[in-house]
């Protein structure tokens, strides 16, 4: 694809960029981690438990001096071989007194103590002793109210002379959420949801919005680890029977390959599946741990039958989007009921520890996939089991893990990891994972090319090299096999992955990256041959990013991204830039930011993925193809000293179109846009 007709577009914005001064009190994530979260094609959606705990340790830091090993992996920054470092020093050395002191621990550098350094503080600190009433009042009550419309109706919403719309509520969407948070302690809240295109008070929404969630969640009190009551999340070992949290897979972080996180979590987000409703609790006596839940829940459901009498049903696929707009949609609302049982057993020692996990699905209508032959192998029926051994050990200057898996038609699954800091600058990592092709799990996700564990065997190693104190080298390479038909490929087939990623920051205001992926993998060739060959599809991708800072506040993000696609039949290459920009008033809580994009892909094959941010707990992905450009305006303005106001603006343009999007939500014309609010009070 030729880029000459918009080369003078682009060098104008290159040569045009100028400083302006911006002021963050969110932080905001680096070049690394936008494009660990942007590469996630399988990431939970709606599942913002994460941002929401990172931004209570803005208001409640962690006290390196008294913090365990736990707290520290609650952050989702650092590795366990880091954290390990880490506690060892304060034991050789006794308590910090100064942040700098975290430069002379091994595996903390500049980028890792930026990262941290706003959750975190240092100080001739006490363990603190709460009592249960304590647990109340040290946190953080915050009401917050979202709201989001897209401004151009979709064919959904328009009716006909004949036929009414078929989405059958308004196009916006709203989300109202109340939460009391004291992080390591106390959480409870509830949340409520509608979607666009549901109906509100009225219809089959006669209970106002379309989804509720409450939670009430207890920590640390005496032999109580957790205690979950309501919505809650559970992560088992390394994902291979359950993890129901956000878990980020291959990308430039290539030391983050351990699923790290509480067995036991709160749920306060907005998606409508990937959590359980019931009871559980972790409770703890000296060494050992032991864990157990119950859940009873309706999820969604494709019901199908074997007889025109309907005497015989049987679900097709659980749905997972959480959409009722529509009387098909609302059809296949809350048609089964799942119940749940599980536990959890570990051994936990200082520098290792050993548990076995149990899981028990039961549906009160069977689940039968598609008859389909990559789906020979799928679960089906109404009763499914898991159980699993996972262990950790750290020794000297590696640290081993991994998880040992069987579902109950006896099939396995297995994923063993290591972490190596072979030299003061340099740390390799490898993980093996091998998944039989009938190994079955229903909140499965552990770590590979897909979201489910099944069919997959493969080897991943990464180094990540301090090439000098200011320069630094991730790099991967994976290779993988498929021993069975996946959906995408009507053959077995391999593949194999690399990227190489440098970050270059030169000082605390100034960050480079430049990064290169390549992925190569056999997949079903066209669907206009009679005999679907399977072909080698290949892409490529680069991409630099810079973002600068002057004195405190003068900001800017500018990011360049060439990518290709090519098999034996077509070819297909994109480009993307953006600019990124804001301006913080001083006399006024008031800042201003905004976003130009400009993109020319050959095909969905080449979209681009960026991530939209400017209001708190936001990282919405924009997917881009085609040829056009993305404007965004955001506001944020804080109207009192604990409420703060967010406004996005959001369109895009293409060109030589004459619609966007298809089926129910295309919409006519050749641009888009939505308006996006939000409103904190904190209480």
């Amino acid at each position: 694809m030729a880029f000459k007709k918009e080369g003078s577009i682009i060098v104008l914005l290159l040569c045009c960029c100028q400083w302006i001064h911006a002021q963050q009190s969110e932080p905001v994530l680096n070049a690394g981690a936008e494009n660990q979260l942007e590469n996630q094609a399988a990431v939970i959606p709606e599942d913002d438990a994460q941002p929401q705990l990172l931004n209570n340790y803005l208001h409640n830091r962690i006290s390196l001096n008294t913090a365990d090993a736990a707290a520290l992996q609650s952050l989702g920054l650092l590795t366990p071989l880091q954290i390990h470092n880490f506690l060892l020093y304060r034991q050789l050395l006794g308590k910090l007194l100064s942040i700098y002191e975290l430069q002379a621990i091994p595996g903390f550098d500049t980028a890792v103590i930026r990262s941290i350094l706003p959750y975190v503080r240092v100080g001739d600190d006490l363990v603190p002793h709460y009592r249960l009433k304590d647990y109340a009042h040290g946190g953080e009550h915050a009401l917050l109210l979202r709201y989001s419309r897209d401004l151009e109706k979709s064919r959904g919403y328009l009716p006909t002379d004949s036929t009414a719309a078929h989405y059958r509520g308004s196009p916006d969407k709203l989300l109202l959420r109340y939460r009391y948070n004291f992080p390591r302690y106390m959480s409870w809240g509830i949340v409520m949801e509608k979607d666009a295109g549901e109906q509100f008070f009225r219809g089959a929404q006669r209970n106002g919005f379309d989804f509720y969630s409450a939670h009430l969640f207890v920590k640390n009190y005496k032999h109580i680890k957790a205690l979950a009551l309501g919505d809650f999340t559970v992560n088992m070992g390394q994902g291979l029977i359950n993890w129901q949290s956000l878990a980020l897979g291959k990308g430039p972080a290539v030391m983050q390959i351990k699923r790290e996180g509480e067995l036991l979590r709160p749920y306060a987000s907005a998606g409508e599946f990937y959590f359980y409703r019931g009871a559980g609790i972790t409770l703890r006596q000296g060494y050992w741990e032991g864990t157990g839940f119950i859940s009873l829940r309706r999820p969604d459901g494709s019901i199908s039958s074997t007889d025109t009498l309907l005497t015989s049903q049987y679900i097709t696929s659980l749905g997972s989007s959480g959409y009722h707009r529509s009387y098909t949609e609302q059809e296949k609302m809350n048609v089964l009921q799942q119940f749940t049982t599980g536990g959890n057993l570990s051994l936990v020692k200082q520098n290792w520890h050993a548990g076995i996990n149990i899981i028990r699905h039961h549906f009160s209508v069977p689940l039968r996939k598609e008859a389909a032959p990559y789906n020979l192998f799928t679960f089906g029926g109404t009763q499914l089991i898991n159980v699993s051994l996972d262990y950790a050990v750290t020794w000297k200057n590696m640290h081993f893990f991994g998880e040992v898996a069987i579902s109950d038609n006896h099939k396995t699954g297995m994923v063993h990891g290591v972490l190596i800091s072979v030299a003061k600058n340099a740390d390799l990592s490898l993980l093996y994972r091998n998944y039989n092709r009938a190994y079955q799990s229903m909140y499965a996700n552990a770590f590979g090319e897909y979201y489910r564990p099944a069919n997959e065997r493969g080897l991943y190693t990464a180094l990540s090299l301090k090439i000098t104190p200011r320069l630094t080298l991730n790099a991967y390479a994976d290779v993988f096999n498929f021993p069975w038909l996946q959906y995408s490929m009507n053959a077995p087939g391999n593949g194999r992955e690399l990227l190489l990623a440098l970050t270059y920051i030169p000082d605390k205001h100034t960050e480079a990256f430049i990064r290169y992926s390549y992925s190569g993998k056999l997949q079903k060739g066209s669907a206009a041959d009679f005999i679907k060959w399977q072909v080698w599809e290949q892409r490529n991708s680069w991409r630099c990013q810079t973002t600068m800072q002057l004195a405190e506040g003068l900001i800017l993000k500018t990011r360049v991204e060439v990518n290709s696609y090519k098999n034996t039949i077509m070819q297909q290459q994109g480009f993307m830039l953006f600019t990124d920009a804001g301006y913080q008033f001083t006399r006024w809580p008031l800042m201003i930011s905004g976003r130009y994009t400009k993109f020319m892909t050959g095909g969905t094959e080449t979209r681009m993925y960026v991530a939209a941010t400017g209001m708190l707990y936001e990282y919405v992905l924009s997917q881009l193809y085609g040829k056009g450009d993305q404007y965004q305006l955001r506001v944020r303005w804080r109207i009192m000293p604990r409420m703060s106001l967010w406004v996005r603006f959001q369109k895009v343009t293409y060109q030589d179109v004459s619609s966007i999007g298809n089926g129910w939500d295309e919409v006519a014309g050749s641009s888009k846009g939505a308006v996006f609010l939000q409103l904190q009070q904190l209480l």
